[in-house]
């Protein structure tokens, strides 16, 4: 900011100053701008006898109270001293009439005196660092001449803190007419006030709408960084107004400076991710090196702001001894800003590029960034258009440049919000697919449970029981009996691979096949019988594992086709066997050899078939119940109904999974010999 005043020291065109160093006012003069006070006298120190307006300040050096840090007066600047004008009031109409006394600029702080008296004080004067508190006063001030030409303005100025923060330490002043001035001040104040609380809650608006459509929906995340960038812009407009309308001190001026540094990287950064997140379908590579480019200017700017700004001697750097404080340390702040605006124009060309390239690739909606962007170009156009054929010429300049602005912002949440839109609709259209997947799959397992038998067979010399409890989804587990009038019973019991839908037409299939067979077949007949209509389902890689138990008065035949494990307790011995067949899963290759094995029974023997849900279950550590535990587990109750067994293993089971949800059908068939 106070770069912008300084070129306000050439402005003395209308300064009339008489060969004695008296400066002349004049209405015309003032009325023309040629209000600003120039040719001060300076003398470094404190002296309250300095105010008089009779003091003989004919020996002090004249210089300019600007105290630029490459132009310190000769006797050089302690941190306080006096200045003092003459000025010659021969205008008639300008005694006892109010003027404005116009504070332009003020770095630190200070006592202003007219004629040997106090008028303002702007801050607090201070010896030293820790007495002072400099203060800007923006609004305009009243000041009077009295009825006499030859006036002195005295000013007792301080500045021990912001010899670091600005190249000039010291103050401008000027006068002007009072009622333009107050004027001027209060249209600035509210026409900036007005644009500054514009701008920065529709910035903030739109900052609010899209982050909440990343809070409803998290994986679009275009959304965040959309409500990044507007929101960096709006803080980033709203410091600029505090900048220019509000800023009291240099100190203050430096926080703001400091904070608009960090907006101004998150602006630029999270404009990148945007463009990147919607067109990519990763960050690029190229990405990195911005934001690491990105991050040194944020360090660079940030360092320079706190050491200082840059003071060029003559061929060196200079220094400023003031009382109390460490010398001025220069750091070329210069360099930082060039370094941001050409990093910046560099991330503009880089946007601009993804843009473009989105835009020949066909990718959908690069249309509309496209025409977002060239807003700025076709909307002055368009105004121009609107002055030149209309005669129109009351177009509000201010409106126009909002609308000039926020037109490619505008574009981007029209994209987002046509995104969203097309997502919510997706959405909505997948929910009802699901619903409706969901209910045919509770049909599939309604009729899944249905083909399976209802009751155990009743046989005198065995105790039967079974149970199965599927899982979520529709499973390929299935058990079922044939019963032949000589007493003669095969128990099947088999497991699909997968689950869904093909499952349960494989378990279907099954059924069907299995239970048409003949009892005079044996077991590896129909085995192989139920493969190959397995097989002429043409149902990639969806088999099914089996085994087939005959019970024949005190005789069992096992016919395995990799299926777990059949466990065997006798009872006289008190153990428990594990019969292992191996054989391939119906419905490969046709003609595959399966073994089959015969087994003498006694009463209180009992046989455990199972699918492999048990043993294979998991508990939530992502570990496998497995087939020993199962044994195990069996061993413990073997003696015990079949009903009871079954329990048993199923309170085992779900304790082990201790609530980790169910992956796969659990069937269990447990038969005993009276």
């Amino acid at each position: 900011m106070v770069f912008g005043f300084a070129f306000q020291t050439s402005a003395q065109d209308n300064v009339s100053v008489s060969v004695t160093g008296i400066r002349d006012l004049t209405l015309d003069a003032i009325d023309k701008g040629g209000g600003l006070l120039t040719n001060w006298k300076y003398h470094r120190g404190d002296n309250p006898e300095w105010a008089d307006p009779t003091f003989d300040d004919t020996g002090w050096e004249s210089t300019s109270t600007e105290l630029a840090l490459n132009g310190i007066p000769a006797s050089g600047w302690e941190g306080i001293g006096w200045f003092r004008i003459h000025l010659s009031v021969p205008d008639e109409r300008l005694w006892y009439t109010p003027l404005a006394l116009e504070v332009m600029y003020h770095a630190g702080a200070s006592e202003i005196y007219l004629d040997g008296e106090l008028i303002y004080t702007f801050g607090k004067v201070g010896t030293r660092k820790e007495e002072e508190e400099p203060y800007w006063e923006r609004d305009p001030q009243v000041i009077s001449f009295s009825g006499k030409t030859d006036h002195v303005i005295a000013v007792r100025y301080s500045n021990f803190s912001s010899h670091q923060l600005t190249p000039l330490l010291g103050f401008m002043l000027g006068i002007g007419p009072l009622n333009s001035g107050i004027k001027g001040r209060v249209n600035t104040v509210r026409s900036g006030t007005t644009l500054q609380m514009v701008w920065t809650a529709i910035l903030i608006f739109m900052m609010l709408q899209h982050l909440l459509l990343f809070f409803f929906y998290p994986r679009a995340r275009e959304n965040l960084y959309f409500a990044l960038s507007t929101g960096s812009i709006g803080v980033f407009v709203f410091l600029i107004f505090q900048f220019f309308l509000v800023a009291t001190s240099v100190t203050e001026t430096l926080y703001l400076m400091r904070l608009l540094l960090c907006v101004y990287v998150l602006m630029f950064l999270s404009g990148m991710l945007f463009l990147y997140t919607i067109f990519y379908p990763k960050l690029p590579k190229l990405f990195w090196f911005f934001l690491a480019g990105w991050v040194l200017i944020l360090c660079f700017g940030l360092f320079s702001l706190r050491a200082g700004f840059p003071l060029f001697g003559k061929g060196e750097v200079q220094t400023i001894e003031v009382s109390g404080v460490k010398p001025f340390t220069s750091f070329n702040l210069g360099l930082a800003i060039v370094c941001s605006f050409l990093f910046a124009s560099l991330t503009f060309l880089e946007m601009a590029r993804v843009i473009i390239v989105a835009i020949f690739k066909k990718k959908d909606g690069a249309w509309i960034f496209g025409l977002g962007s060239l807003m700025p170009i076709i909307l002055p156009t368009l105004f121009a258009f609107l002055v030149s054929y209309t005669g129109f010429e009351n177009i509000n300049w201010q409106l126009s440049t909002l609308a000039i602005t926020l037109a490619p912002l505008f574009s981007m949440s029209v994209y987002l919000a046509r995104n969203f839109s097309r997502t919510s609709r997706k959405l909505e259209t997948e929910v009802l697919e699901r619903q409706l997947l969901t209910e045919e799959l509770e049909e599939a397992r309604e009729l899944q449970m249905s083909m399976l038998p209802q009751a155990a067979p009743q046989l005198p010399n065995l105790n039967i029981a079974f149970e199965m409890r599927p899982a979520t989804e529709v499973g390929g587990d299935y058990y079922d009996y044939n019963l032949t009038e000589d007493g003669q019973l095969t128990i099947a019991v088999g497991d699909a691979t997968g689950h869904g839908m093909n499952a349960g037409l494989v378990v279907s299939a099954v059924k069907s096949l299995f239970k048409t067979s003949t009892p005079e077949a044996g077991n590896l007949e129909t085995l192989e019988r139920i493969s190959q209509g397995i097989k002429s389902m043409n149902l990639k890689r969806l088999y099914m594992a089996m085994t087939l138990a005959t019970f024949n008065h005190n005789t069992l035949k096992l016919t395995g086709a990799g299926m777990p494990p059949a466990l065997i307790y006798r009872a006289d011995e008190d153990l428990v066997e594990e019969i292992l067949l191996e054989g391939m899963p119906l419905g490969g290759f046709i003609g595959t050899e399966r073994q089959e094995a015969p087994f003498d029974l006694q009463s209180g023997d009992t046989i455990l078939l199972m699918s492999d849900g048990l043993p294979e279950m998991l508990n939530p550590e992502n570990e496998m119940l497995d087939y020993p535990k199962t044994k195990e587990l069996f061993e413990e109750v073997a003696d015990q109904p079949p009903k009871a067994i079954i329990d048993h293993l199923f309170k085992a089971g779900t304790s082990w999974a201790d609530g980790a949800p169910q992956a796969d059908d659990v069937t269990l068939v447990v038969i005993k010999v009276k």
